[in-house]
């Protein structure tokens, strides 16, 4: 048996004996390897970075309620939230709605390494070819990379370079679009919700002030505040003539006979006053087209407060819904950037694969482990086992 001071021995033995292969297979793998990181296809990567712009919400906030969130006004009950920055997330970078737009735009059309591919697959290769990333900062890089094929030339490397430059300005551009008409979708459904509310609140006025002009007419109101200050105030100013008519009888009846002229006379004022005040409380004058029975105004006090209530109620969200609308309208129309561009993406110099020291050192670890595999393995084996022999 040998002990492993031995065994080393032996190793470093072998591995002096092939010093000089190993040295001559590193460099070989070495320089193969090199060779092969300027024959196959090369990565370029371009970034673009943005932070999504400042998103306030507008008015009362009838489009962030049909969002599902609260309303930021109702006249002031509820307190409006702060301005926040609208999320970017990833699926927007990776869907195909982006891609289809980056496509369409035909901003590559003039690269033959994007004409070349099907015109099926090109959608699936933007997508691929964009990714995102998000910092705690809230600064968002949009990342985009495009490949050459195998012994791409300087040429094909520079143009490969500006395609991904392109694509990822594209897609800034495309995610600001997207942004920006999804922002607009809600503020047109929001406009066009408010105004179906606002139809039915005017149909609704119109009935109101309809029944209320009915009600008018056939318990002759106009303003019944004041017409019942004024029949209350005639009622009194008749009650009060008529007592005092009655008392001037009373005393006058105790001074002369009862068929005296003055008493005669009093009885006839007293009768006039008595017919005055029925007719006062009847409503006043009967061929008075706004008189009104003193029995009926708490019934129609009632009934006319209610309608009155009513109707400057529809009045109030008649005025809140044309102030939304205005409002919806305006955001609509609004051509405001959804994301800002710190930095736009440029064609970059080093394509980021392959890194030829990187893959050069692999190249020569894989042709040490083949030379260890080949020469190195079997030496050992068959010197241990010749000692086993002996």
């Amino acid at each position: 048996m040998m002990d492993s001071g031995q065994y080393s021995i032996s190793i470093v033995s072998i591995l002096k004996q092939h010093v000089k292969r190993i040295i001559i297979i590193a460099c070989a793998s070495g320089l193969i390897g090199y060779g092969i990181s300027w024959i196959i296809p090369h990565t370029y990567l371009s970034t673009v970075m943005v932070l999504p712009a400042e998103q306030k919400n507008s008015g009362m906030g009838l489009a962030s309620l049909l969002s599902g969130s609260l309303p930021s006004g109702l006249g002031g009950m509820i307190p409006g939230a702060d301005a926040k920055n609208s999320f970017l997330s990833p699926e927007i970078v990776l869907s195909r709605s982006l891609a289809e737009s980056i496509v369409q735009s035909k901003a590559l059309d003039t690269f033959a390494l994007f004409t070349n591919i099907l015109q099926e697959d090109r959608v699936e290769t933007i997508q691929e070819a964009l990714n995102i990333d998000t910092r705690r900062s809230g600064i968002v890089i949009i990342e985009a990379q495009w490949s050459t094929q195998y012994f791409p030339g300087y040429d094909t490397k520079r143009r490969a370079a500006k395609m991904a430059s392109i694509i990822a300005n594209a897609a800034s551009a495309g995610i600001d679009a997207l942004i920006k008409n999804k922002s607009m979708t809600s503020a047109r459904r929001a406009r066009i919700f408010i105004d179906t509310l606002l139809s039915e609140n005017k149909v609704a006025l119109d009935s109101a002030y309809t029944v209320l002009q009915v009600f008018q007419q056939q318990n002759k109101v106009l303003e019944l505040e004041n017409q019942a200050k004024a029949l209350v105030e005639s009622a009194v100013a008749a009650g009060a003539e008529l007592s005092k008519a009655e008392i001037e009888l009373s005393v006058a009846q105790q001074q002369y006979q009862s068929d005296a002229p003055a008493i005669d006379l009093l009885r006839k004022k007293v009768s006039s006053l008595r017919t005055q005040y029925a007719k006062v409380q009847n409503g006043g004058v009967a061929r008075d087209a706004f008189s009104i029975p003193l029995s009926k105004l708490p019934v129609l006090s009632k009934s006319y407060v209610i309608m009155l209530r009513d109707i400057k109620i529809m009045e109030q969200i008649n005025a809140y819904l044309q102030s939304q609308r205005t409002q919806e309208y305006i955001q609509e129309i609004r051509d405001v950037p959804a994301i800002q561009i710190i930095e736009t993406g440029i064609p970059p110099r080093k394509q980021i694969s392959p890194k030829r020291l990187v893959f050069t050192f692999l190249t020569i670890c894989a042709g040490l482990v083949i030379t260890f595999g080949i020469y190195i393995f079997p030496s050992i084996q068959s010197r241990n086992t010749k000692i086993s022999d002996d």
